[in-house]
């Protein structure tokens, strides 16, 4: 039988590796390669709300993938029940450039409350349903869910890829593995594996507080591109997310602080200081126009692109790329 191998082990190689169990394909091994000190995952520092966003398919090549996305997972939640997943409310407001928001959301109304926040002003606001996720808990569901498959866990990361007969993969400490087909799906270190697709890092980073009590259900507000996201039954507030060509982890303070005070006065929120905050930082990978790829080199399969849309997109690319593995079912 075939032998696989998977590089990276965010929520693309989970939501792969998921779906080659339930596709129940056939390996003798599937080598798993990561390494969270070189490589580590952006999905478990994402803010994880899955929500369409006024995205409407017939429109454009990547609004019809992200609601293809949107309704897969949908799928996935109620036939599946995964943990780490609850439904939600996602609103959307906006007090500034209302012509194009309402645009994008025609169906919305004026307000003066978001849930359990009193806003300073009137605001234009849209609802929808979405879904909050808990990115470890989740992830480590998918990963649980495919223990009926041959799975050999390496915590390294792969830096070289030769192609012979069969695929030779070299890790950081010169451990040489030989394969017969390989997934990348490293995120932005795929750039360093020679990846077909000129992607971007792109940084993005949120304030995390503890012990806020809203008495409220969990929701996700974002405000004039600002977002909240509660977590009602840990009391957790998010505040955030910037969003920064770069490829460093390095926290931007000042947007950061930006945010924190635009969205206490907006929402009339009394917060702790920013700094009784725990900051996070991810780097995301943003290819050509949005759109993630799914391209293949005869063995060696590249998947990713998913910018801001991981928790949509992964398990729809998954099952694309799982027609195309050698495996037999």
């Amino acid at each position: 039988m075939t032998t696989l191998a998977i590089i990276g082990f965010g929520i693309a190689g989970r939501s792969l590796l998921y779906t080659l169990a339930k596709e129940k394909k056939k390996y003798s091994q599937i080598y798993i390669f990561h390494s969270d000190d070189f490589a580590f995952p952006c999905t478990k520092h994402s803010t994880a709300i899955v929500a369409p966003r006024g995205v409407t398919a017939g429109l454009s090549a990547l609004g019809d993938l992200l609601m293809d996305g949107f309704n897969h997972f949908s799928e996935h939640v109620e036939n599946d029940v995964p943990l780490g997943v609850k439904k939600i409310t996602q609103y959307s407001a906006a007090t500034e450039r209302l012509g194009p928001f309402k645009k994008r959301y025609p169906h919305g109304h004026e307000s003066l409350t978001v849930g359990p926040l009193h806003l300073l002003d009137k605001t234009y606001l849209i609802t929808e349903r979405a879904f909050m996720i808990d990115p470890v808990i989740y992830q480590d569901w998918l990963y649980s869910s495919s223990k009926n498959l041959p799975i050999i866990d390496i915590n390294e990361f792969v830096t070289q890829m030769e192609k012979k007969d069969q695929i030779i993969l070299t890790t950081h400490s010169q451990q040489k593995i030989t394969v017969d087909e390989v997934v990348v799906s490293a995120g932005v270190y795929t750039r360093f594996l020679q990846g077909p697709v000129k992607s971007k890092p792109v940084q993005g980073s949120y304030l995390s507080f503890k012990d806020i009590n809203l008495k409220s259900d969990s929701f996700s507000l974002t405000l004039d591109g600002d977002n909240i996201v509660y977590h009602a039954d840990q009391k957790i507030l998010l505040l955030g997310s910037t969003s920064i060509e770069a490829g460093h982890e390095l926290a931007p303070m000042n947007d950061l602080k930006n945010i924190y005070e635009r969205l206490c006065q907006k929402t009339q929120m009394t917060l702790p200081p920013i700094s009784e905050a725990d900051i996070f930082v991810g780097l995301r990978e943003k290819a050509p126009k949005r759109l993630p790829y799914l391209m293949s080199d005869e063995k060696i399969h590249f998947l990713g692109g998913y910018y801001k849309n991981g928790f949509t997109l992964a398990l729809k690319m998954a099952k694309s790329l799982s027609h195309r593995l050698l495996g037999p079912v």
